[in-house]
């Protein structure tokens, strides 16, 4: 009797022990499920906060600074009307699509309260130059009605774009291991 019992409480034992082992296993794995969940959807988070608001945002600055610097900026012997259709033709239409991206994906940014500022500087800016030049006034700039150019804005957008990005490579494995 003794031996049967010691059988029973052997065998239950083990029984309880694959039964214990099965529901930690189904317990690991859910874990491992949902953070591969959770990676998923930061990664989607990620990638749409690059593709439809940062990088755009960034090139166009990127473009707007080209031209500044080269054009306006300096003094390089263009003409006044080449000037103007670059104005016109350039830099309007970059800061219309600049403005499209602001207003229709800024819930992408997640921008800190710095960036954030900046934004809004920015956007009364554009707005202001828009307004000015559509008037057809040409001899004066936003900063002549109190709205200067946000001189942090390209900083802090390529900033939050590389962070975000090295943090998208990093999910991905994408980026070296030291």
């Amino acid at each position: 009797m003794q031996a049967f019992l010691s059988f029973l409480l052997s065998t239950t034992g083990l029984v309880i022990g694959v039964v214990a082992k099965s529901f930690w296993d189904q317990l690991v794995e859910r874990q491992e499920e949902l953070a591969r969940i959770k990676r998923n959807k930061k990664l989607e988070i990620l990638e749409r906060q690059l593709s439809e608001f940062y990088w755009p945002l960034y090139l166009r600055l990127e473009k707007d600074n080209l031209i500044w610097q080269k054009v306006f900026d300096q003094k390089n012997g263009l003409e006044e009307g080449i000037r103007r259709r670059l104005e016109t033709d350039f830099i309007l239409p970059n800061h219309t699509e600049i403005m499209t991206i602001l207003e229709g994906k800024i819930y992408f940014a997640r921008a800190n309260s710095e960036l954030s500022d900046e934004i809004l500087k920015y956007i009364k800016h554009l707005a202001m130059y828009k307004a000015i030049r559509e008037a057809g006034i040409l001899d004066k700039n936003p900063i002549d009605f109190g709205e200067p150019f946000p001189k942090e804005i390209f900083r802090l957008v390529k900033a939050e774009k590389d962070n975000l990005q090295k943090e998208y490579d990093r999910l991905l494995d994408l980026e070296k291991r030291e």
